[in-house]
Order: structure tokens, then C-alpha cells, then sequence
């Protein structure tokens, strides 16, 4: 038992290191924070990904054993359904540490950004399957016109064989088995129309976003949506969040610096050298993040399995002492 309580402490130093130190990222962001010396030994010592690595696993693989082992022995000491007990108690901990252990290290998560009516194959993701169509979006806005909730009218299709639909909002996520996908942000989405060279493109332009143009990798755009278009002696601003009169907000850079700016209404168009922009419709796009986690599944029956065996390690005390 000695040996596990050991373990308990190591598992316990080594993850609260993991809280402290990001998880996946790539090596310049590691050697950008730390310096190069210190980055080299985080990813040596695979602290990077803590998780997923064979010597943090073999610690949770030990400890499994060492409690299933402690167990076996008090079941030898004592053949009675106490000491049966006992050992179901240990077997569902160990059930319900893997399962923690698998949602740390194998849950799959992605921030997917989607507008409206518009679909998504969830395996361009790195999901088993299913595609995400947004059927609508929507903001509810209390009296003085800030944001009350905004929702996400979901439908997932051929998710493992069944589909769904839903509204997620903040906090009421969509629920498939393992997945699940949370309302996490919006924006607004400017589709734009350029012409350059005798050729077409269609831009998807999100809010304050910088998008290299076709053909110049030193050429840059930038825009802004103001819904609700006011200019007066404080400049320009939006006099609410409605799109009561819609104008994006247009910014050239040329090796980041700006070079040309103006003002479009949607249908209006602008020609800047041999480039030529129009402003074509806007419209909300939904950010959601989508979470895939079968360790769920684990932990929910090593909790059932804990449950059953303090009930059946306990119980004959607890009626013993009451009929005393």
C-alpha cells in the first residue's frame, strides 16, 4: 500500500507540472517561453505532451496494479464477501484513473468557425465521421442592446450512424455518445469579390482578420464590419450591434504598412491599382468547439464499480451498528 501512496504523490507533482507547462505545441513556441536549453529537456522529458508519454503512463500502470495487487492480498487474507468487496472498490478506482488518464491524453478537441448554411465534415477535423450543418445563428440582446445569449441552430448528420439536432447555446452543448460541440464565439463573415489580372476570386473576409491577396504575398486586406454606420464629430463608430446599416471597413497594407483605406456599403465597389474589390453580403459565422472523449464512457463504470464496492465493503458494518 506503501508503494502506491508513493505513486499517488509522483502522479500527483508530475501532472500539477503538466498544469503549468502548454500541451502541444510546437517547438518554437516551447524554445520562444523557455530559451532553447530549457525547451530541449520539456521535450526530452516529453512534458510537452505529459499525457500521452510511455514513462507517465507506466506510472499510471503501476500504481493500477499496485492497488489491484493490494486488494488480491486482502482478499486472501480475508475469503469473505468484504474482502470481495474490497477488491471491486480498487478495481473500479483503477477503472475510473484510466479513464481520467484517457480523457487527459486522447480526448480530441477543434475550434471549428462555420457560417450560415453552410457544412462541415468533421473528418477534415480528425473525427471518425459526421458532417456539422448550420441551419441558422442568432442573437438575443437585452434592452439596452448588449448581447443576452447567442445560439447555434445545429444539425450533425451521420455521426456513427444516427443524426441530431439541436440550438447549442453557451453552456448547453450538443450531445452525440463521446461528442460533444459547445457554442464558443461568433463574428461577422464579409464575402468579397476581386478582380485582378483578368481574373476573378471570391474572398471570405472575417472581421479584423488580414488575408494575403492572390498573386503578391506582400499585399494584405483587412476589414472591418460596422453594422450599424454612424460618422459624426467622434469619428466613425456603429450606433448598435444591428445590421441597420451595414459598411465594411477596408484596409490595404503593403509589406504591413497601410497603403489604402475606405468605406464600402454592400453592392458598392473600389479599385485600387489592379486590384478591384466589391463588397458582395455579409453574414454571422458560429465558432464552436467540438470535443470527442470516450474516457467518459471508463470513468462513468469505474464509478459504478467504486459504488458497488463500498456499498458491499461497508454495508455489514453499517446495519451491525445500527442494530446495536
Amino acid at each position: 500500500m506503501k508503494t502506491a501512496i508513493y505513486l499517488l504523490i509522483t502522479i500527483s507533482i508530475v501532472s500539477a507540472v503538466g498544469t503549468f507547462i502548454p500541451q502541444d505545441y510546437e517547438s518554437a513556441y516551447y524554445a520562444q517561453q523557455y530559451g532553447a536549453g530549457l525547451a530541449k529537456c520539456i521535450q526530452l522529458l516529453g512534458l510537452d505532451h505529459l499525457y500521452q508519454v510511455w514513462w507517465y503512463q507506466s506510472l499510471i500502470g503501476i500504481l493500477g496494479a499496485s492497488l489491484l495487487l493490494c486488494s488480491v492480498r486482502r482478499l486472501k487474507v480475508g475469503r469473505n464477501i468484504q474482502g470481495a468487496a474490497s477488491l471491486l472498490l480498487h478495481f473500479g478506482m483503477v477503472i475510473t484513473l484510466i479513464g481520467a488518464v484517457w480523457s487527459l491524453g486522447y480526448a480530441h478537441n477543434s475550434y471549428i468557425e462555420i457560417a450560415e448554411g453552410e457544412t462541415v465534415s468533421l473528418q477534415e477535423h480528425g473525427f471518425d465521421s459526421g458532417c456539422l450543418h448550420i441551419k441558422d445563428f442568432q442573437i438575443d440582446y437585452y434592452p439596452d442592446l448588449s448581447p443576452r445569449q447567442y445560439q447555434s441552430e445545429i444539425s450533425l448528420e451521420g455521426y456513427r450512424g444516427r443524426d441530431y439536432h439541436q440550438n447549442v447555446i453557451v453552456n448547453h452543448p450538443l450531445k452525440a455518445g463521446a461528442l460533444k460541440i459547445y457554442q464558443t464565439s461568433w463574428g461577422w463573415l464579409m464575402e468579397t469579390s476581386l478582380k485582378v489580372d483578368g481574373a476573378e476570386h471570391n474572398l471570405r473576409l472575417q472581421d479584423g482578420v488580414r488575408v494575403t491577396l492572390p498573386g503578391n504575398e506582400n499585399i494584405q486586406v483587412q476589414c472591418l464590419f460596422i453594422p450599424d454606420y454612424r460618422e459624426d464629430n467622434q469619428g466613425l463608430q456603429s450606433a448598435s450591434p444591428l445590421p441597420n446599416n451595414p459598411k465594411m471597413w477596408i484596409t490595404l497594407l503593403s509589406k504591413g504598412q497601410i497603403v489604402a483605406m475606405t468605406i464600402l456599403a454592400p453592392g458598392e465597389n473600389y479599385e485600387w491599382g489592379k486590384y478591384s474589390f466589391t463588397f458582395d453580403q455579409f453574414r454571422y459565422y458560429t465558432g464552436l468547439t467540438v470535443k470527442e472523449d470516450k474516457g467518459v464512457y471508463l470513468v462513468f463504470i469505474g464509478f459504478l464499480v467504486t459504488i458497488a464496492g463500498l456499498i458491499g465493503r461497508y454495508s455489514k458494518e453499517l446495519l451491525y451498528r445500527k442494530a446495536v
